[in-house]
C-alpha cells in the first residue's frame, strides 16, 4: 500500500546551535510546495473519475451503533459525486473536492442523502449518527482499485473498490439477499470453520452465526478454548456477496466477508486467513453457560406459543379440558399461591404482597390456571429439572400435585387429575431426551424458548411475566 501521509523533512541549520533558542525557528510541518500540492491533488482527482464504472463505496462508521453504508459512487470531473443505492431508486447528486491540508482530504461539501445524512442531528440522534463529511486519504493500492479513508472527526473508515463492470443495477444485491434466505432451510444458521483454528473439514470449528436480511443483523455465538462468547454485527449486502458492520474477532483471525458459491450453492467465507462456509441446523451448535441456572431463579414463564408434536398435545389438553385457560412454568416458586389476573397470569394475593417468608414453597413445576366466577385458581404439577449441560436440561414429573379449587369443590382437581389428555401432554414434556433453553432479550421482552433435544421441530416459547 502506498501510504498518503505527507513526510515532513524539518532541517535545522544554525551557525551556533548551542545560542540559538527555539523561539528563534518557525517549524514548517506538514507543507509542500504548492506545486506539488497541486500536482497531488491532480494525480487522486484523476484516480476517482477515471473508473469507467465508478466505485463501490462502503462507510463503517464508527460510532456507539455499528452501521455499513454501501453505495456505488461515480465521481465527475466536474466536482460531483453520484451515489445510488439498494434504498434509492435514482442517483443523488452531491458536490465534493479534494485540498490538502495536514493530510490529503476527499471533502463532501453538499448534502447527499445516501451518505452526509449520517452527520447531521435527527430526532434519534440529536448528534448525528457519527458519520464525517472529511475524509483523509490513508492509502492507495499499487494497481489504484482500492483506496481506503478515514473520517477526520468520528475516524469512520470509507473504503472505495473500483468496479471493474457494470454495477449500476442493484439486481445483484438482492439476488444476494434472495440467496441467504434460500439457505436458511432450519432455524439456525452456523459458520462452520474448516481450515484455521485448528479446524479442518472432518472436524470443524463451529460458530452460530444467524444472519437476519430483514433485520439486517448478524447474531454470532460460539464456545471457543473453554470461553463462550456471544453479539451483534450489522449485516449488509453488496455486489459481491455480503459483510459484517465489524471483524468477529477470533485469536488472530478475522471474520467479515462472505461470497455465494453458486456451484455449492451457499455462502463462504472470504477474505480471511480462516476458510469456512455457511449452513442451516435445528439445533444450535454452541452451548450458553449460565442459562440453566438463570432459569432456575424465581421465573413464571407462561406459554406463549408452540410446534410440532407440543402444540398438538397442548391442543388436545385444552379441548379436552375446557376449563383450562393458561400454562405458567414456574421455578423455585417460594410465594403465597397466587391468583391469576384476566388474562391467566400468576399475582400474588394484594393483602399479602410482600410476604415472601410466610408463602408458600411450591418448588418448581406447572401452573395449570382456570377460572370460575370471575375467581382464578390452578392445578399445580411438580417438577423436577436436571441440568444436561449448560443450557440442556430435563424434566421429571414428582409427587404432589394439587388443585386450590380442591378446598372447595374437588371435581374440578380430579377431572383435571385424571384426564389422559392432560396427562398425555405433561408427560410428553418429560420426555428423556429433554429440551434446549435458548434465552432471548428484544425490546425488553424476555423471551425462553424450548426446543426437543430429539424433535427440534416440536418447541414452546414461553414470555417472562
Amino acid at each position: 500500500m502506498i501510504k498518503i501521509k505527507y513526510i515532513i523533512l524539518f532541517v535545522l541549520i544554525t551557525a551556533g546551535f548551542t545560542a540559538c533558542d527555539n523561539d528563534d525557528f518557525e517549524n514548517k510541518f506538514d507543507q509542500l510546495p504548492d506545486e506539488r500540492i497541486r500536482s497531488t491533488i491532480k494525480e487522486y482527482k484523476e484516480i476517482l473519475v477515471g473508473s469507467e464504472f465508478g466505485w463501490k463505496m462502503t462507510y463503517y462508521i464508527d460510532s456507539k451503533i455499528e452501521y455499513v453504508g454501501y453505495n456505488v459512487a461515480v465521481f465527475g470531473e466536474d466536482n460531483t459525486v453520484s451515489l445510488t443505492s439498494k434504498f434509492i431508486d435514482d442517483p443523488v447528486k452531491s458536490e465534493y473536492t479534494i485540498k490538502a491540508e495536514a493530510d490529503l482530504e476527499l471533502i463532501f461539501n453538499t448534502f447527499n442523502e445516501n451518505l452526509t445524512a449520517l452527520s447531521y442531528p435527527s430526532g434519534d440522534a440529536p448528534d448525528g449518527f457519527g458519520g464525517d463529511i472529511e475524509f483523509n486519504f490513508v492509502s492507495v493500492s499499487e494497481d489504484q482499485t482500492e483506496i481506503i479513508l478515514k473520517g477526520k472527526v468520528y475516524e469512520g473508515t470509507l473504503i472505495l473498490k473500483k468496479a471493474e463492470r457494470d454495477i449500476s443495477s442493484f439486481d445483484e444485491v438482492d439476488e444476494n439477499i434472495k440467496r441467504l434466505g434460500q439457505q436458511k432451510t432450519a432455524r439456525y444458521m452456523n459458520l462452520a470453520i474448516t481450515s484455521g483454528l485448528g479446524a479442518s473439514e472432518e472436524n470443524p470449528v463451529l460458530i452460530g452465526l444467524d444472519l437476519s436480511s430483514l433485520a439486517a443483523a448478524g447474531d454470532y455465538n460460539y464456545n471457543y478454548k473453554g470461553e463462550y462468547y456471544s453479539g451483534r454485527k450489522m449485516l449488509y449486502f453488496h455486489h459481491d456477496g455480503m459483510g459484517l458492520s465489524s471483524p468477529i474477532q477470533i485469536d488472530d483471525s478475522k471474520i467479515q466477508d462472505f461470497s455465494y458459491n453458486v456451484d455449492k450453492k451457499r455462502y463462504e467465507l472470504v477474505n480471511s486467513d480462516l476458510q469456512g462456509y455457511i449452513y442451516s441446523s435445528k439445533l444450535p451448535v454452541f452451548s450458553i453457560p449460565g442459562v440453566f441456572d438463570e432459569f432456575m431463579n424465581h421465573y413464571s414463564l407462561k406459554l406463549k406459543r408452540s410446534n410440532g408434536l407440543v402444540w398438538d398435545k397442548y391442543i388436545s389438553m385444552k379441548k379436552a379440558n375446557p376449563v383450562i385457560k393458561s400454562v405458567v412454568v414456574v421455578t423455585d416458586y417460594k410465594q403465597r399461591i397466587p391468583k391469576f389476573d384476566e388474562e391467566g397470569n400468576p399475582i400474588l394475593d394484594q393483602s399479602n404482597l410482600q410476604d415472601y417468608d410466610f408463602g408458600k414453597h411450591m418448588g418448581e413445576g406447572l401452573l395449570f390456571s382456570f377460572e370460575e366466577h370471575n375467581q382464578f385458581y390452578f392445578y399445580f404439577v411438580p417438577l423436577e429439572f436436571t441440568k444436561i449441560s449448560g443450557d440442556r436440561l430435563k424434566m421429571k414429573r414428582v409427587v404432589g400435585e394439587f388443585c386450590t379449587k380442591d378446598d372447595e369443590d374437588p371435581s374440578v382437581g380430579n377431572s383435571i387429575k385424571n384426564n389422559s389428555e392432560f396427562n398425555e401432554f405433561v408427560d410428553y414434556l418429560c420426555n428423556d431426551g429433554g429440551w434446549f433453553i435458548r434465552l432471548i432479550i428484544e425490546a425488553n421482552q424476555i423471551d425462553w424458548d424450548f426446543i426437543s433435544l430429539d424433535n427440534p421441530d416440536d418447541f414452546f416459547i414461553t414470555r417472562l411475566y
